[in-house]
Formats: structure tokens, sequence, C-alpha cells
């Protein structure tokens, strides 16, 4: 059910194969020469028989503010660091700047799917670098989990891009949104502080010449260091009226008796209706020389676990990676 096609940098997160079924597709590799678009960290989403999240597709191939309008990074749902693109377009074919992606990794079992990747795009930035690396996680067939890490040198200002099926509509503000389709129900909460968020026009295109309207949610966050800004949605048919509910976690040492700092790692407790997930990620190394975490009770070893706490699960969980 879940595949990477590590060469291409695609990988898929699907939760069955019943057509009520949740998949994600996150891009991390080659930018596929000319036919490419700057779709780096870009992921997808599909559930419930109905797209969610979507790319704007492709428009025209004449070189026109239609061309690049559609290939740019702000038509995908990816990150901008300091309101730069990383792939400009010279003509509609050839890019005056390119990326490099690193760090692919992936996981799945019969319960969990991750992939993870990043890019070199912004080491060379005024006042200091980033590292920008995104880590996706499909829990159970209903949650999905985006962790954006920066591993920054000074202050910047990131973005991040959402684009909505036009098929269903689109609500909410601040950290919380809704979209609702004719068959399924996404729930989406940022977590990050100072966030901002709007919802702005965007233009999608399932066929050459031919333009459609939808939607995007555009997040807006500075941060100075390192930041790791959380987005989960929860999945459910249109009729859902389970709410969802995310908060973030301290997480101590077993042995050292200390809570860590959030850079070095940090967890989060998600509840949607009889799903319920402690999800501890780590930012840095933390095991020195020796150590365990704790996490809302929950006792683990790696850098990004699971622990399925609808089974009461408290002990090792799922290591996603280690």
């Amino acid at each position: 059910t879940s595949k990477a096609f590590a060469d291409s940098g695609n990988y898929y997160l699907r939760s069955s194969w019943q057509n009520n079924a949740t998949f994600a597709h996150f891009h991390c590799g080659t930018l596929g020469a000319g036919h490419g678009h700057a779709d780096q960290l870009h992921i997808d989403l599909f559930s419930r028989g109905e797209d969610v999240l979507v790319d704007a597709g492709r428009y025209t191939y004449v070189f026109n503010e239609g061309r690049a309008e559609y290939k740019n990074l702000d038509a995908h749902n990816t990150i901008r660091v300091d309101g730069q693109d990383y792939y400009i377009c010279k003509d509609s074919w050839e890019c005056e700047k390119l990326t490099r992606a690193v760090n692919q990794q992936f996981f799945a079992n019969e319960h969990y799917a991750y992939a993870e990747g990043g890019v070199l795009a912004y080491l060379n930035l005024a006042g200091g670098g980033v590292f920008v690396n995104r880590r996706a996680m499909l829990l159970g067939a209903d949650i999905l989990v985006l962790a954006d890490e920066f591993y920054g040198e000074g202050e910047h200002s990131y973005e991040q891009f959402f684009h909505f099926n036009n098929a269903g509509t689109l609500s909410g503000q601040g950290n919380a949104y809704q979209y609702q389709g004719a068959q399924v129900q996404a729930q989406v909460q940022f977590v990050m502080p100072s966030l901002a968020s709007k919802v702005l026009p965007s233009k999608l295109s399932r066929q050459y010449n031919r333009a459609e309207e939808n939607q995007m949610i555009q997040t807006q966050f500075a941060a100075n260091g390192f930041a790791c800004a959380y987005t989960v949605i929860a999945l459910g048919n249109a009729q859902n009226t389970t709410a969802l509910s995310v908060q973030k976690l301290p997480v101590q040492s077993n042995f050292k008796g200390i809570t860590f700092p959030a850079a070095t790692i940090e967890a989060l407790d998600i509840q949607y209706g009889n799903q319920h997930y402690t999800l501890a990620i780590a930012h840095q190394e933390f095991a020195t020389p020796t150590d365990t975490f704790l996490a809302d009770g929950c006792t683990g070893f790696g850098n990004v676990v699971a622990f399925n706490r609808a089974v009461n699960e408290t002990e090792i969980g799922t290591v996603l990676r280690y």
C-alpha cells in the first residue's frame, strides 16, 4: 500500500486499497528536467474518493505569465524561506536556479507510513543559511502529520502553502481550518507559535488551456534559529462530527531527570474520535550517553516514535525512524 520510488524522489503513503482509503504523495527528488515544477517537499492528499490537497497542474507550454505561474513554488503545497523561490523559470523549459534534494527516508508497516526529505536551497541566505526538512507521517487511515523543520542561523521568515480541491469549501482562520467536500471532511490544525494564516485565491488547471479557481491557505511566521512547524490533518466522511484535538507535549529524560529543550525533542498528543496517538519527534540527538525519553507517560527510543494510546501502548511504540 505504501511505496518509496527513491530514484525519482516520489513517496506514496496509503492506508488501504478500500474505496474510503487515504493516500498522500510526497515529492523530494529530481526536478525531472524541463517538465519539472518547483515542487520539492510538495504533498498531495486524497481520501474517501476525493482530492483534498492538490497542485496547480499545468496550463500551457507557451512561455508567458501562465506558464511560470503554474510551475512556481507557491503553486505547490510546499515551503518558502525569506520570500525567495529556489526555481526561477528562464523560459518554458530551462531554470536559472535549481536545488538538490537530500535526506530522503521512508518507512511503512500495516499501521503507519513515513517519508522525509530536505532541500539545500536556502544555505546561502543573507544573515545565515537554513536547512529545510519535511517529515510526512500517516497515522492509521485518517491522520496526516507534517513536521516542517528549519535548521537556521539568525532570523528568517517562513511561508507554507496548502492548495485545496475546488470541489469543496474551505473555512476557518488562525490555526484551524476545515475542508468540506462531497465525500470527505478534512480538519487542519497548525501548531506553531505566532503563526498567521489567510485564505487566498489560487488557480488549478486539470486540462491544457483551461483554468479553474480554487483556494489555498498561506501561513507565515518568523523564527530565530531552529524552529519546527506542525500541520495535522484529520480525515473523515462528509458527515463527520468528530473534532480534532492536538496538543504539544514536553519530553523528559528517563535517566537525567530533565525536560529536554523543544529544539532537541518534542511530542504531540493527537486525538480524533477513537484514535489517540502520542508522537515523539527528535530534532537532535538526545541520548547522551544512554537515554530513553518520556512523553505523557510513554517511554521510547528513536528519532520518530508513535504510540497508539487507543490500545494503551506506552512502551517502545513504533519507531518510524531511528
